[in-house]
């Protein structure tokens, strides 16, 4: 893929460190350095758990979420509140045989639930759960929902 320009969050975070800065008026870094990761020094370790993945808390537990993007719409530099640009999604399907599979190839791993909807999810760490979330939370992630 020489020459090709890959969008920012696609080019891996460790390639970043490690690419030469191009000459000052230079368009190109092509043959003006060369590096040999074999013959470097390691200075550490990262866990190989360290590529680990991520759900917003509202695929747990469902709720309001952003639309998706289709062809009559781009994509908004602001996302006004209020507006239309939010629908319903119900929770996945935890439990669904397929994404365990799948997920269970991605291990070892770290999965990581959040998300700006964690903030307003109220976890009922008990067995009487309340049909409505307390004053202040807009959803309800249950200790039997975490388990599964």
């Amino acid at each position: 893929m020489v020459g090709a320009k890959l969008p920012f969050w696609l080019i891996p975070v460790g390639l970043i460190s490690i690419l030469p800065a191009a000459p000052a008026g230079s368009a190109s870094v092509a043959g003006e350095s060369t590096l040999t990761p074999a013959s470097m020094a390691r200075i550490g370790t990262v866990d190989e758990r360290y590529q680990s993945y991520n759900i917003e808390m509202v695929e747990v537990t469902g709720g309001e979420f952003w639309k998706p993007y289709g062809p009559e719409r781009g994509v908004e530099a602001a996302r006004p509140p209020n507006s239309n640009l939010f629908q319903y999604r119900r929770p996945i399907d935890l439990s669904n045989a397929r994404l365990r599979k799948l997920a269970s190839a991605l291990a070892p791993a770290y999965l990581r639930v959040s998300g700006t909807w964690a903030n307003t999810t109220y976890f009922a760490d008990s067995d009487n759960v309340p049909s409505t979330p307390p004053r202040g939370f807009k959803a309800i992630l249950t200790r039997q929902r975490w388990r599964g």
